[in-house]
């Protein structure tokens, strides 16, 4: 079967998403399944004959969440929780941070790329859920230079998880 590809920018990197209103469950009784691009956010309808299961594993997420290992920052009037981003995908991350800002405070998100690459802005973000050591942030808006950036991140973190093992030459 033909390999799914974002129509907007190209890529192999789309993940079908769940359906949750009763025009989209309908569709996927009729195989076509809305698809979410990890990469530049597009979201478009795509037929698969025969498949009416996905095969990914249920989750409501539309992008998939990559391991991560970068430092940011959340602002509200001045830096609010600094920490360590563990996961990321162009919809969020997981920060691990202890703060005392609520779910559903909005604030600015800077993400403090690696070496050599400059911070990344999320003009808009949100958070969506407060644990005891850690922080789920939503992004709302970013400026059209870091929002390509950030998908230079995903790209870059998913291409990572898919190359092979390196097989170490030393004795």
């Amino acid at each position: 079967m033909k390999e799914l590809h974002c129509p907007a920018c190209g890529t192999p990197c789309v993940r079908v998403i769940s359906g949750t209103s009763l025009i989209e469950k309908t569709l996927n009784r009729l195989s076509i399944f809305h698809v979410r691009c990890q990469l530049c956010t597009a979201r478009f309808q795509a037929r698969r004959p025969g498949n009416r299961v996905t095969s990914q594993a249920f989750d409501r997420r539309e992008y998939r969440r990559l391991p991560a290992n970068f430092a940011a920052t959340l602002i509200l009037d001045q830096p609010a929780a600094g920490g360590l981003v563990t996961d990321i995908s162009m919809g969020g991350c997981a920060l691990q941070a202890t703060t005392t800002l609520t779910r559903g405070t909005f604030v600015k998100f800077v993400l403090h790329g690696p070496s050599g690459q400059g911070d990344i802005n999320v003009d808009s973000a949100m958070i969506c859920s407060v644990q005891p050591q850690s922080v789920g942030v939503k992004f709302l808006e970013f400026d059209p230079e870091d929002k390509q950036r950030m998908g230079q991140l995903i790209l870059e973190l998913l291409a990572d998880q898919q190359a092979p093992p390196r097989i170490s030459s030393r004795s």
